[in-house]
């Protein structure tokens, strides 16, 4: 089983940069502004960026293209994408105030992102997708995405957005650094479908929304934070404890076995989602394998939930840019999660609580927020619990460049600590992966529980 504790600011060798441009989001037909960044925004800038690649293998068609059209096509589409997302092109900015505060802006100054062109010698697609299983990451799979040592904290100088593309012997990988605390999963990758899109010539996309005119109104309010604690705030050096990570694959038939179990523990008393049973199906298996839990304490999974489409009567629209995200947690003591026969129930209290996130108690949580700004790093996050994030609705696969459907979904080093769970759609219609990052003896007890990898397709 592959480790994930290497430094990944050490590039592999065998990766060779070939070049590095700075584009620009020329002739966009927004005004150069800036924009405030909102609460949901500014909870996550002391964690780690977003780092997502999709490996593809070379077309097999009667009039491929050449490597380096493909190359040249995909810089050129970015550069439009680009233009429509002004935004991921400039920088962070901050005013600050006499009291010690400051409001943090996007300055939309165009600065560019960095578009690397790199090549992996003698790097197969199969080397890189390291299939043992479950899927663990390559070990050279760090090397194939940009800012690797880029923080949310350090976009006041630093790229909002780098993008990698890595030339594998039979293949390329197309990697890319998003500022978490500019925009979601939701928002990135609306990105990557347009820049998609793009490249194969299909001109039908809807462009991404800047205004905050939500009908939630601390949304709009300028918010002031805590200076010092984004200015002095610094985990460049953290030394993130040993780690395992792997992906786990649901087929759609194991999932609905899952459900089917679920339900009859439920009496078919409440309707359960997919994604609601796979997570009680984890968080029990890894409840279980952690050492010795005390059966009377609590144990939490935090839950991201989408504001998109909520807040009546003006709606956040679905292609609003920025984070529209904010937790829930589950929490459950451990004897009743473990517990024989409870999958139905903890897949029920997880629905519970997601059902009951109303308009309300969203704009609650954002205003009291607001009142008292709680900004952590990355370890702060799961504190011995679980967090989710990703959703299987992010259409990656169908991130299509030109090139067919990619043969894998792959995270970077960014924002990895024990108990981070990443959800991706499956290759295959209705199925998931869960990407896994725990202590390594957890890990390797997690793989051996029999209840837990009975319903993982190999």
């Amino acid at each position: 089983m592959a480790s994930s504790t290497s430094d990944p600011r050490t590039p592999d060798a065998r990766v060779r940069i070939l070049s590095t441009e700075i584009i620009h989001a020329k002739n966009t037909q927004s005004p150069l502004e800036r924009i405030p960044l909102t609460a949901c925004d500014l909870r996550l800038i002391l964690v780690g960026t977003i780092q997502k690649g999709l490996l593809f293998r070379n077309p097999t068609t009667d009039h491929p293209i050449s490597r380096q059209t493909f190359i040249e096509n995909l810089k050129s589409a970015f550069s439009k994408a680009l233009a429509l997302h002004h935004p991921f092109a400039g920088r962070l900015t901050a005013d600050e105030h006499p009291d010690g505060s400051a409001s943090v802006y996007i300055d939309c100054n165009d600065a560019g992102c960095p578009f690397l062109h790199a090549v992996a010698d003698g790097v197969t697609v199969d080397e890189a997708l390291h299939q043992p299983f479950p899927v663990p990451p390559a070990p050279i799979l760090w090397s194939f995405f940009p800012s690797n040592d880029v923080k949310n904290y350090h976009g006041f100088t630093k790229p909002l957005m780098s993008v990698q593309i890595t030339e594998l012997v039979d293949g390329v990988f197309i990697g890319w650094t998003v500022n978490h605390a500019v925009a979601d999963g939701t928002a990135h990758w609306n990105f990557h479908r347009i820049w998609s899109s793009i490249c194969r010539g299909c001109g039908e996309y809807s462009p991404p929304v800047f205004t905050r005119d939500s009908s939630l109104e601390a949304i709009k309010k300028k918010i002031r934070v805590p200076w010092s604690r984004i200015r002095d705030f610094n985990e460049d050096n953290l030394v993130i404890p040993p780690l395992k990570e792997g992906t786990f694959h649901f087929s759609r038939k194991k999932i609905a076995e899952l459900k089917a179990k679920g339900t009859a523990e439920l009496s078919g008393s409440r309707q359960i989602s997919s994604l609601q049973i796979l997570i009680a199906h984890l968080w029990r298996a890894v409840i279980r394998s952690r050492a010795d839990p005390d059966p009377e304490s609590e144990t939490r999974f935090v839950i991201q939930v989408g504001f998109r489409g909520r807040f009546e009567p003006n709606k956040f629209p679905a292609h609003y840019f920025g984070n529209a995200i904010g937790g829930r947690t589950v929490t459950m003591k451990v004897k009743d999660l473990v517990a024989e026969g409870s999958l139905g129930r903890v897949a029920a209290e997880v629905n519970r609580v997601v059902a009951e996130t109303t308009d309300e108690k969203l704009r609650e949580a954002v205003e009291d927020w607001i009142e008292s700004p709680d900004m952590r790093g990355l370890g702060e996050f799961t504190e011995g619990g679980l967090m989710l994030s990703g959703s299987p609705r992010f259409d990656a696969y169908g991130t299509d460049f030109g090139w067919g459907k990619a043969v894998a979904v792959r995270s970077g080093w960014a924002n990895k600590c024990d108990g981070k769970v990443t959800v991706f759609p499956g290759p295959e219609t209705g199925s998931m992966g869960f990407e896994v990052c725990l202590s390594p003896e957890c890990f390797d007890r997690l793989r051996m529980d029999s209840e837990f990898m009975a319903a993982v397709t190999e």
